[in-house]
C-alpha cells in the first residue's frame, strides 16, 4: 500500500474512534460517575501509550519536560474532558452537538497561536474565527431559551474546546523536544493522577464501578484514548500534518450520524447549520491564506 494512503487509512480509523467518544459515552452516563470515567479512560490509555514507549525505548524525558508535561495533562485531563465527560453526563446532553462544538477548537489553536506564539493572525483567520464562533451560537440557538438548564451543556463544551485549543498551542512546544506519542503518553498518565484528588474530595471511587459497563469503558479507554491516538500519529506521519485537520472536518459529521442510529437523536435545522457554520470556519482558517497565495500566483 503507497505511503499515502496509508497515512489516510489510519486517519479515518482515528475519526471513526474519535467521533464514538460522545455516543459512548453518552450511554453509560448514568451508571458511572463522569470524573471517574475521565480518570479511568486517560490512565488506562496513557499505560497502553507508555507500553509503546517501553517497546521503543523512548521513555526517557528531563524534570523541566516532566514538570511541563505534568502541567499539559492537568489542563487537557483534569480541567478539558472533565467538563466534557461532566457535560455529556448531564440530562439535557445531545452526543451530536457535543461533538460539534468540541470540534471547532483547530479555530482557537489559531486564535492562542497568535497571543502566545506571536504568530500572525491574518484575515482569513480573524474571518473564520468569526464564522466558526457564529457556527457555535447557531448550534446554542435552541438551547439558550430563559429558565431551561439545556445550555449548561453545551456552554461546559464550548469551555472544553476552547481549552483544548490551549493545549494543543501549549503542547506544540514539548512535542519538538519528547514527540507527539511521548508527549501524550506522560501528560495522559500525569494528568489522569491529578485527578484523583478530585475523586477523593468527592468521595468519589476511582475503580469500583457498575461491571456491565465494563466493555464502554475499555473502549473508551483502550480504542478512543489509545488506539486513536496512535494512529493519529502514524496518520501524520505517513500523510502529512496538514491532513490531520480532516479529523476535525469529518468527526462532528460521522458522530452526528452515529449518534442519531444509536441514540436516536434528531438532526434540528440548527445543529445542521451550526455544522457547516464550524465546518467552514475551520477550513477557512486552516486553509484561507494558502488559497488566496495560489490565487495571486495564478
Amino acid at each position: 500500500m503507497k505511503k499515502n494512503n496509508l497515512g489516510y487509512l489510519y486517519l479515518l480509523t482515528t475519526i471513526v474512534l474519535f467521533s464514538t467518544l460522545e455516543v459512548v459515552s453518552k450511554t453509560i452516563a448514568t451508571q458511572i460517575n463522569p470524573f471517574q470515567l475521565n480518570f479511568i479512560r486517560f490512565f488506562l490509555g496513557g499505560v497502553l501509550l507508555f507500553v509503546v514507549l517501553v517497546l521503543r525505548k523512548q521513555t526517557k524525558i528531563n524534570k523541566k519536560q516532566a514538570l511541563y508535561l505534568l502541567a499539559l495533562g492537568t489542563l487537557n485531563t483534569a480541567v478539558v474532558f472533565n467538563l466534557m465527560q461532566y457535560a455529556l453526563a448531564l440530562p439535557n446532553a445531545s452526543a451530536a452537538m457535543a461533538a460539534v462544538i468540541f470540534s471547532s477548537n483547530p479555530i482557537f489553536v489559531n486564535l492562542f497561536a497568535a497571543l502566545i506564539d506571536k504568530e500572525r493572525i491574518s484575515v482569513c483567520k480573524i474571518v473564520g474565527l468569526a464564522i466558526g464562533v457564529i457556527g457555535i451560537l447557531v448550534v446554542f440557538m435552541n438551547k439558550l431559551s430563559v429558565g431551561s438548564g439545556a445550555w449548561l451543556s453545551p456552554v461546559l463544551v464550548f469551555l472544553a474546546a476552547i481549552g483544548y485549543g490551549l493545549y494543543t498551542v501549549l503542547g506544540r512546544r514539548v512535542v519538538a523536544q519528547v514527540g507527539s506519542l511521548r508527549m501524550n503518553a506522560y501528560s495522559f498518565l500525569f494528568g489522569s493522577l491529578m485527578t484523583i484528588p478530585l475523586l477523593l474530595l468527592l468521595d468519589i471511587p476511582v475503580f469500583q464501578f457498575d461491571v456491565t459497563i465494563l466493555p464502554q469503558i475499555l473502549y473508551l479507554s483502550i480504542f478512543v484514548t489509545g488506539i486513536a491516538y496512535l494512529t493519529y500519529f502514524m496518520g501524520l506521519a505517513q500523510a502529512g500534518a496538514s491532513k490531520g485537520s480532516l479529523v476535525f472536518f469529518l468527526k462532528p459529521i460521522f458522530a452526528s450520524f452515529i449518534a442519531v442510529i444509536f441514540l436516536g437523536e434528531r438532526l434540528d435545522i440548527t445543529l445542521i447549520a451550526g455544522t457547516v457554520l464550524v465546518l467552514a470556519g475551520i477550513a477557512v482558517a486552516l486553509f484561507g491564506d494558502k488559497l488566496r497565495a495560489r490565487a495571486k500566483v495564478a
